[in-house]
């Protein structure tokens, strides 16, 4: 995205800004489109999972990008939104495969990428909610990865504005960059590495040989393979270490154990 101006759209209450950027793209918009909401109705993660938010609490955006792969969309926000904390001051949050951020055990944010092919342009809409400045009674619990906020784990008061222009700002940063460092600076950031952690409804790479767990799996056993996290591939796959092997898993939930 290096030297493309941003064409930067906002909006108030909207169903989600993912939808509204694959709209505007069908009605003629191209790559460097940025919508942002104070509050959306039905936004949704991974697996059309529900993400809920207070209006003007969260940095909630999406952006359309084009010659980029899926997961280097995932990888490009994921380590932009942290170097944005980082920029205005704060230690930033990890990177959790395949496309979260926390602190610990804690969900500050998620990242939400989709392919949208419009005449003939290939485009990734590439989406991001971060938890800005909630309180701790503003906060659901009842997770598995409790969510948190900026202000909860910075002890810092950020606006979504200047959060937005650091975010945009390091995107096209990294932009014009080939894949290695990006996959370099992701890696490095990584939440968990070297640490025991269970993939939940995994999916193993179809070249990988079956390890128990996921002869289990595809038996009707638990539906989960647990090993230490030994990082991720050039196509975005999850290296986990279990039983000797080094399994590729393409898709999981990832829950770190105790």
């Amino acid at each position: 995205m290096r030297g493309r101006s941003w064409d930067l759209r906002r909006c108030d209450n909207i169903d989600s800004t993912n939808l509204e950027a694959k709209r505007l793209l069908a009605g003629g918009a191209a790559a460097g489109l940025v919508v942002t909401a104070r509050h959306q109705t039905a936004g949704r993660g991974r697996l059309g999972r529900e993400w809920l938010d207070l209006p003007g609490k969260s940095l909630i955006v999406s952006m359309v990008l084009e010659d980029v792969e899926p997961f280097e969309a995932v990888m490009l926000v994921a380590v932009s939104a942290r170097a944005a904390v980082v920029s205005l001051g704060g230690g930033g949050p990890r990177i959790k495969w395949p496309n979260d951020l926390v602190y610990g055990r804690r969900k500050v944010g998620g990242i939400l990428s989709e392919t949208c092919a419009e005449g003939l342009g290939r485009y990734v809409v590439v989406g991001l909610g971060m938890n800005v400045s909630y309180l701790p009674e503003e906060l659901s619990l009842a997770a598995k990865l409790p969510p948190t906020s900026l202000l909860i784990e910075e002890g810092m008061i950020l606006g979504t504005e200047e959060l937005l222009q650091a975010l945009l700002r390091e995107v096209e940063a990294r932009g014009s960059r080939d894949g290695n460092p990006l996959r370099e600076e992701y890696h490095r950031h990584l939440a968990y590495l070297g640490k025991r952690v269970r993939v939940e409804h995994f999916t193993r790479h179809p070249e990988a040989s079956p390890d128990a767990a996921g002869r289990a799996a595809e038996g009707g056993g638990p539906d989960f393979v647990e090993g230490v996290l030994a990082g991720v591939d050039e196509l975005g796959n999850l290296l986990l270490r279990a039983e000797g092997e080094t399994h590729r898993l393409i898709a999981g939930d990832l829950i770190p154990l105790p």
